[in-house]
């Protein structure tokens, strides 16, 4: 037996929204008392907190936020085009 024209079936994937297909990872922080540094955009999520010698680093799933005493970077993470890491201390971001 078919279905007539304006009869309700199952949802359609259309309905699914991408918060529920993608959900946000757990904070890991390296200190408890840690708290991000930026208003979080809609459909943002923190992943990682920690600190530097003198500064606060966070990352989303958007960006690469790193919190200085005077100022600030806020990388979006698409803009990244490479990550390596140099001795203990250096991280040398290409953009």
């Amino acid at each position: 037996m078919g279905r007539g024209m304006g009869e309700e079936g199952p949802p359609s994937l259309e309905y699914i929204q991408a918060k529920d297909l993608f959900p946000p990872k757990e904070l890991v922080k390296e200190e408890e008392n840690l708290q991000v540094p930026f208003t979080v955009l809609q459909g943002e999520g923190v992943e990682f907190l920690g600190r530097a010698a003198d500064a606060l680093i966070a990352i989303s799933n958007y960006r690469l936020h790193i919190k200085f005493k005077d100022s600030v970077i806020n990388v979006p993470l698409r803009m990244i085009d490479s990550v390596e890491s140099r001795d203990m201390f250096q991280l040398h971001i290409s953009c």
